[in-house]
């Protein structure tokens, strides 16, 4: 089965994913991005490895370490733990994709085993492997994409032993991009896990308080870090300032309230932290492609 179930995070920014049918430790979802709130995937993370096949529509750029821009009929491969975003589409901009999500031991088996010890740590902390796009332009990246197609129409199907046929499947291309990734594994440093830890308790902290005045210092100060290490931890890991982060996702929250609410606009800027309404028109025109007056008008 493939699920269209919208994007949920817990309040640390983790994925929440829908309930597989008999506990099945794999997931394939539909995304139509014209469905979130614009037409984006704001910054979260999740345990699970994720496989991404865009299937229709325009390029989509998606941000991990760095930020790869992908076509339809191309995919990317997303490390356990790492903080990634499909940023904003413009306005009614067509990009559908299919997302499949597995842990570790779907394909190891186990805990430290020799599939796990050989094949998976080495993926996962690899610095330079937090996002990897799979494009059509070698043959072992047509090949990844063909098993992919394989395991969306497994999903979508669900013949007999499908959940066999998945997880082989899932292994075969675990091993095409084990062997593609020699030289990146080869040549690379493992993940920095402060800055992973670090990121995540400033994102915290900006969502649980962003309707309050918030300085540069106070971000800092939820991991116990000065404010220059803070603006370089943000510049590694997300490629935004703490403001801007903390700006973008304001207008996200104002946005949401903007649909689902009939409050006044003037009131939503305010409680969603922006002083001024006129700056607050500034960046959500930026942000959004239009004026919060026209946004509410497209309910």
């Amino acid at each position: 089965m493939i699920s269209t179930e919208g994007f949920k995070v817990n309040e640390n920014k983790m994925e929440l994913f829908p309930e597989s049918p008999g506990a099945f430790p794999c997931i394939c979802k539909f995304v139509d991005l014209r469905d979130y709130v614009g037409n984006s995937v704001p910054w979260h993370w999740h345990h699970s490895f994720e496989i991404n096949y865009f299937f229709k529509g325009s390029s989509v750029k998606m941000a991990a370490d760095r930020q790869i821009e992908l076509r339809q009929g191309e995919a990317a491969f997303i490390n356990s733990n790492t903080l990634h975003s499909v940023p904003r589409l413009p306005e009614d901009e067509l990009c559908q994709y299919y997302t499949v999500f597995f842990d570790a031991e779907f394909i190891s088996g186990g805990y430290n085993n020799v599939f796990s010890q050989k094949y998976i740590l080495p993926v996962t902390a690899c610095r330079d492997l937090q996002i990897l796009p799979i494009r059509s332009d070698s043959s072992d990246g047509t090949r990844m994409l063909g098993v992919l197609l394989d395991i969306i129409d497994l999903f979508r199907n669900e013949p007999f032993g499908y959940e066999f046929l998945i997880r082989a499947k899932l292994g075969e291309f675990w091993l095409l991009m084990f062997s593609m990734t020699e030289d990146i594994r080869s040549a690379s440093g493992n993940v920095n896990i402060a800055d992973e830890t670090r990121i995540k308790q400033m994102i915290n902290f900006i969502e649980e308080n962003f309707g309050e005045r918030i300085l540069l210092e106070d971000i800092a100060a939820a991991a116990g870090i000065s404010a220059r290490e803070c603006s370089r931890c943000f510049a590694r890991t997300v490629r935004l300032s703490p403001i801007d982060y903390l700006n973008r996702y304001r207008v996200r929250m104002a946005a949401g309230r903007i649909m689902e609410t009939g409050d006044p606009i003037g009131l939503i800027a305010q409680e969603c932290g922006f002083a001024s309404d006129s700056y607050f028109g500034k960046m959500f025109r930026s942000m959004m492609g239009c004026s919060p007056r026209d946004y509410r008008g497209k309910k």
